[in-house]
């Protein structure tokens, strides 16, 4: 008798999903993960199968592992349990809310749906400032969402650009399951972060106010809204209530200078902040109508103000022009023994199989379904084989190096490659004589080649010393490398503002021979 067919389904997936790295699950939870959609600062996203959706477009959903300093302690996970159950409960088209969780597996996780589309960071960078009607609706989504989270008793507590997706349907807000501790907003996001909470106080619905209103003076200006400046700067920046708004379309100013103020009383609600917003579009709207009317040479009539779904309604249609995230279909093998390796797959494209097995990180993530919780442990693998290694050259360059990355040096900090010079030095750091500044630092360290470009993954591994992390604070071991735990993603967006830094990096073992090679790790070195 032969043996039975082995069962497949087709999922679709980002045609540029990175493979998985040795270490990570094949399985979390019933899921069976497929690949790896991006690392951020509170812990991994990895693309799964849902086998029981009916809809191949269904079956890829998002699931989560939380690892963050914030997780450290046991005390903290059942605070987690509460806020993962209020975030399941939230219904927002706006809000990326968890499908199921288990905060009490060792990692915690959870499953929310896949939702694909740009980071607002690199959207905005990319273009500019944003015209009016994609800038107010940006402006009443992110305030939508905000309401729903607090109305379940949740303040998001860390919002910022690289946490906002946006697509066909409009933005939508991710990273809700942890709130970053205000040591690590300092560090990393001072410039959407309150001054009660950059001085330790806890997320409340008024930080999440003002994050509002730096997101939309970048959205709208293109700048930072206390300027490119060292974290401790721009903390005190906010403090003294020191923004620019002075391209920010006109009518937002007075809302965003409220939602900017550095007293948290006399900060608007989200409510109050939504009601500006759709005063300024229903103005906005009977201006242009008024204008219409007077180039048509006919008598201009009183029309009736737009009502609120009517103006909500017309906001929608401000982002269907951007083009939807391509995904292929994806057959994936249910039966067998389980690898121990990580899952391999077989891709179609127009009937051809092809390997697509990309490494860079997916700018959006989408997720929906539950995985089948009576198959059996050994029942899930997915066979295909995987594209031969190529053997290294001779003259290859070491996969570890130390440089100098200096933001001043970098032509586009934003979308790379980015600048290193190769350094070294034959003496040991002298320790106990205090702690150096950035350019104190980075003068002791000799050039030790030419300048040279490299792509960073934005789910690498970062380990900060000092100024990528908390730079009023030091996190080095006895070997002066740097343990505060960030991503590739981070160290991008610090490119885009901090000092000089040396850096110990590693490369990928393959690619770099079609063009600059790729960067999965990079240690901070500092010394006492």
């Amino acid at each position: 008798m032969s043996a039975r067919p082995p069962r497949e389904i087709s999922v679709l997936v980002p045609p540029d999903l990175s493979p998985l790295y040795p270490a990570d699950p094949e399985r979390i939870g019933p899921y069976l993960v497929l690949g790896r959609l991006g690392q951020g600062a509170t812990g991994t996203v990895y693309a799964a199968v849902d086998v029981t959706s009916p809809s191949p477009g269904d079956r890829l959903v998002a699931v989560k592992t939380l690892v963050c300093p914030e997780l450290d302690e046991p005390e903290v996970y059942p605070a987690l349990a509460r806020r993962l159950r209020a975030l399941s409960g939230v219904d927002s088209t706006r809000v990326v809310t968890p499908l199921t969780f288990d905060s009490d597996a060792n990692p915690p996780w959870l499953a929310m749906p896949y939702v694909g589309g740009q980071r607002l960071s690199h959207y905005v960078t990319r273009r500019g400032g944003l015209g009016s009607g994609k800038l107010i609706a940006l402006a009443t989504g992110l305030a939508e969402a905000l309401s729903a989270l607090h109305a379940h008793g949740v303040s998001h507590g860390s919002l910022r650009p690289s946490d906002i997706v946006v697509g066909p349907d409009g933005p939508r807000v991710m990273e809700c399951a942890v709130a970053a501790s205000p040591e690590r907003l300092r560090g990393t996001a001072a410039s959407w972060t309150s001054p009660e909470r950059a001085r330790g106080g806890a997320a409340a619905p008024a930080a999440d106010v003002f994050a509002w209103g730096a997101l939309v003076a970048f959205a709208g200006t293109g700048r930072l809204p206390f300027g490119s400046r060292e974290p401790d700067e721009i903390v005190e920046r906010a403090a003294a209530g020191a923004f620019d708004l002075d391209d920010l379309h006109a009518g937002l100013r007075p809302i965003v200078s409220r939602a900017l103020d550095p007293d948290p009383d006399r900060r608007p609600t989200v409510a109050e902040a939504v009601d500006a917003v759709l005063a300024v579009w229903a103005t906005e709207l009977a201006a242009a109508r008024t204008a219409e009317e007077a180039e048509e040479g006919g008598e201009t009539a009183q029309r009736p103000v737009p009502d609120r779904a009517e103006l909500l309604r017309l906001l929608e249609h401000e982002w269907r022009a951007l083009e939807p995230p391509a995904r292929v279909p994806e057959v994936v093998r249910l039966e067998g023994r389980l690898s121990q390796h990580r899952p391999r797959r077989a891709l179609f494209l127009s009937g051809t199989v092809a390997l697509a097995l990309g490494m860079i990180g997916v700018g959006g993530w989408i997720l929906t379904g539950l995985f089948a919780d009576d198959e059996p442990e050994d029942t899930l693998v997915s066979e295909v084989a995987e594209d031969p290694s190529p053997s290294p050259s001779e003259e290859e360059e070491p996969l570890t190096l130390v440089a100098r990355f200096d933001p001043a040096e970098q032509e586009d900090p934003v979308e790379g490659p980015w600048v290193f010079t190769p350094v070294d030095r034959e003496d040991e750091p002298v320790r106990g004589q205090g702690v150096p500044t950035h350019d104190e630092w980075a003068e002791q360290w000799d050039v030790a080649g030419e300048p040279r470009e490299a792509v960073i993954r934005e789910d690498a591994a970062v380990l900060c010393a000092k100024f990528c992390a908390a730079p009023d604070h030091l996190f080095i071991d006895v070997d002066g490398r740097g343990t505060w735990e960030l991503t590739g993603s981070d160290f991008i967006d610090y490119l885009s503002w901090g000092p000089v830094m040396i850096v110990e990096i590693t490369f990928a073992e393959d690619g770099g021979d079609d063009g600059p090679r790729e960067i999965v790790a990079v240690t901070e070195l500092f010394t006492d």
